[in-house]
């Protein structure tokens, strides 16, 4: 394991939020020597007594005082950025960092960072995959899944990290190569606003990146509101890089979910990522071969299972309404399709969502549960009052949409899942768990 030592060693550490995160920066604080580690959050996890000194747990918002007494606290992805207390300890001298932060700090130079808001986790496991593939050693983490803290110690391996624009916000150094798949609107009720939003993406590059990978319209985004601060490291656009050596759709292995047209970017920007960390150029048989064997990420329009003359696809990971959109596009047109939306509510705009259902390219029922499926689709609602269905938890989604004349049924939820679950593979399980009861 790295050694934290330098930063942790004989400190007194505030972790905010246990949840996958907060649990490796617990740990990782303890072998790194901290003297004490006080975890805060909303209610204590089933196996807290598990956990004895240096780790004290404490639960509630009263606890929260505890963490100004400090000498570094690590801010969970979860936790708001306006909440009075994340500002309070960020105008103190009390360094506020994350995971992700702490990571970069030691090994910023083997990694590739990826950060937008959609196609963010494709293109970290393609690029991943990608490597592997042409004889490399690449590991996918950070927001994906493996926490950055508990990636092994190897000097040969890179680490391609899914960052969020939570945790962006938080890092003082940049990974060496960064990736910016797109700018939409997300986390308003994190940051709040978009420019903010914006803002937070750009420190992926702004802290020291060697090079930027990015599409036009991204690039133009993050000039435009990210302010004349941010400093931009040579940039590679995907339009001028790749397009001569890029495949067809046609030329795909069927069975590749890169096949799927709203992959097609999150590839090539993946493999020019994979081309920077190598310092060489791809050959078209080795893109093609990458291409033809990446296989469904799970949670992304991943077919889970096929009951009662329907396919049931796990898309849990769809949390904004343009990956609600791809996800519907990139259903057969001939096709009718049951989506189930809703979960977290965070203010940002489903109007793409509803006027994409609104023109009738797919034959579309909604679904809609709590706690913010209500304003998921509301245009569609009153156009079409027959075609939206109301349920008041996910087990009663999956019932409604099995008496439904459909083809497939997503669970596309449009918002995160905290409102209801520990996280989206939890939803994910009560999906399945629901289907599985029919």
């Amino acid at each position: 394991m790295r050694s934290y030592r330098t930063e942790l060693g004989g400190a007194r550490v505030g972790v905010w939020g246990f949840g996958r995160e907060g649990r490796a920066v617990a740990q990782t604080a303890v072998a790194s020597g901290a003297d004490e580690v006080i975890v805060v959050d909303a209610v204590l996890p089933a196996d807290a007594a598990d956990f004895g000194p240096p780790i004290r747990l404490l639960s509630g918002d009263e606890s929260l005082a505890a963490l100004r007494a400090c000498d570094r606290v690590f801010v969970s992805p979860g936790v708001p950025w306006f909440h009075s207390v994340a500002v309070e300890l960020r105008a103190s001298t009390t360094p506020v960092s994350s995971a992700t932060d702490l990571f970069l700090s030691a090994a910023a130079e083997t990694v590739i960072g990826v950060t937008g808001t959609k196609g963010k986790s494709t293109t970290v496991s393609f690029a991943a995959h990608v490597l592997n593939r042409v004889g490399g050693s690449a590991v996918a983490a950070g927001n994906i899944g493996l926490p950055l803290l508990d990636v092994p110690d190897d000097p040969d391996l890179t680490v391609v990290a899914e960052i969020s624009s939570q945790q962006c916000a938080a890092i003082a150094r940049s990974p060496r190569i960064a990736v910016v798949t797109n700018l939409g609107e997300d986390h308003l009720d994190f940051h709040g606003g978009v420019e903010e939003y914006v803002r937070a993406k750009a420190r992926i590059f702004d802290r020291g990146a060697q090079t930027l990978i990015c599409e036009h319209e991204a690039l133009a985004q993050l000039r435009a509101l990210s302010g004349p601060a941010v400093d931009f490291p040579p940039v590679i656009l995907t339009e001028e890089a790749i397009a001569d050596r890029w495949p067809t759709i046609e030329t795909i292995d069927p069975r590749s979910t890169m096949r799927y047209p709203h992959n097609q970017p999150n590839g090539q920007l993946a493999v020019l990522a994979v081309e920077a960390s190598l310092g060489r150029q791809l050959t078209a048989a080795e893109i093609a071969d990458a291409l033809d064997s990446f296989t469904a990420l799970p949670h992304r329009l991943e077919v889970v299972r096929t009951v009662g003359g329907k396919r049931w696809i796990d898309d849990t990971l769809a949390t904004t309404a343009e990956s609600v959109v791809v996800a519907l596009t990139a259903m057969p047109a001939q096709q009718r399709v049951a989506v189930i939306v809703g979960g977290l509510d965070r203010g940002i705009s489903y109007r793409e969502l509803d006027d994409f259902l609104l023109t009738g390219v797919r034959s579309v029922d909604l679904i809609q549960i709590p706690s913010n499926g209500a304003e998921i689709g509301r245009g569609y609602a009153a156009a079409q009052p027959d075609r939206v269905h109301a349920a008041e938890d996910l087990t009663a989604a999956v019932q409604v949409a099995a008496a439904l004349d459909v083809d497939a049924v997503l669970l596309s939820p449009g918002a995160p899942s905290y409102d209801a679950y520990v996280n989206f593979e939890a939803k994910a399980a009560a999906f399945i768990a629901a289907v599985d009861q029919l």
